[in-house]
């Protein structure tokens, strides 16, 4: 039986060496890639190495911003209780009138309504109750005629008083059905410039 022949020290140094570059060389042209998308010798680039860490890199960059509050761009906590109304507006010939919902400067009204009975002239605006304003100051969201349906969503530009003002353009008396929800303090007709409550 002849005995096993033990590499020489000199051979176990290059055996070493190669293994050390080849490990050096995986990382520098694999693993950095990948990982990182640190790509010195374009070798990520060409295999498509790169493009995975930078996708995990924007994962990652995500899901940081939610948990360290970039979830403010899609939540909203509300101080106001939500509301939610449905009111019948009976509207004479040629009568004119306004209906308006409180609300605090960036909350949101969903809303609805309808006419029976014929064509209205509308126009839904606001009217600021807080803050240095001109005197009789408004702004108007949009203006025209409906004889059926209009509905959507909105958010207060300002802290004030936002409605609709409606016209009955007809000689027979219409009904209009208001659907209104939201974080409103007070919803109703405006008297003397004031909203009552509904």
């Amino acid at each position: 039986m002849s005995a096993a022949v033990l590499p020489s020290t000199r051979r176990l140094l290059i055996s070493t060496a190669i293994a050390l570059a080849a490990a050096i060389l995986i990382l520098v042209a694999i693993v950095l890639p990948a990982e990182y998308a640190v790509d010195p010798l374009r070798v990520g680039r060409l295999l498509g190495l790169t493009a995975m860490a930078e996708a995990k890199g924007g994962v990652a960059a995500r899901a940081g911003n939610l948990s360290q509050g970039g979830a403010a761009d899609v939540m909203h906590a509300h101080p106001r209780k939500f509301y939610t109304g449905r009111v019948e507006i009976k509207v004479n010939p040629r009568e004119e009138l306004e209906y308006k919902a409180r609300l605090a400067k960036g909350e949101p009204l969903l809303y609805s309504w309808k006419v029976q009975g014929g064509p209205v002239y509308f126009e839904f605006h606001g009217e600021p109750t807080q803050g240095n304003w001109p005197k009789g100051y408004f702004q108007s969201y949009q203006i025209g005629q409906r004889s059926e349906q209009e509905q959507g969503s909105f958010v207060a530009p300002f802290t004030g008083q936002h409605g609709w003002y409606w016209r009955n353009l007809g000689d027979e008396p219409v009904t209009i059905v208001l659907e209104a929800h939201g974080y409103y303090t007070k919803l109703g007709r405006v008297e003397s410039g004031q909203a009552r409550v509904e």
